[in-house]
């Protein structure tokens, strides 16, 4: 058995280096689940740490803002105007390299679904996490 791990460890070691990062990168972040909470309320939770999702979540709700843009760091929270909704994007940590992203849209005290998760799908492609 011992002599096997070091001829793994060589035949890896053999392989082009970005046969290497594409193995690694394959797994780096996957979508774990994905649901409506009451209030209309879209929850996904993600297979990445929450220092990465919050940046991004960040760029991509900034990018797609209208108005202004306010967030606030404990709890991870972001407010702004989307399509003419009030938009709040929450990101949490769930466990070890798993976040919850979490994404509800209203206008005039109605909640609008399809701007959340158009919302919800931005930045999940902006973070490459298939769903």
């Amino acid at each position: 058995m011992h002599k096997l791990v070091p001829a793994a460890l060589a035949a890896l070691l053999c392989l082009p280096a970005t046969s290497c990062i594409l193995a690694v990168g394959a797994g780096a972040g996957y979508l774990v689940s994905q649901e409506v909470l009451p209030n209309d309320v879209l929850q996904a939770q993600v297979k990445l740490d929450v220092d990465t999702v919050w940046a991004q979540a960040q760029a991509t709700v900034r990018d797609m803002k209208v108005g202004d843009f306010e967030t606030t760091d404990y709890p991870r929270r972001i407010e702004t105007t989307v399509d003419r909704c009030d938009v709040e994007v929450v990101v949490e940590a769930y466990d070890l390299n798993r976040t919850i992203i979490k994404v509800q849209a209203e206008r005039f005290t109605t909640s609008k679904e399809e701007t959340a998760r158009k919302i919800l799908n931005r930045i999940l492609d902006d973070l490459g996490v298939d769903y």
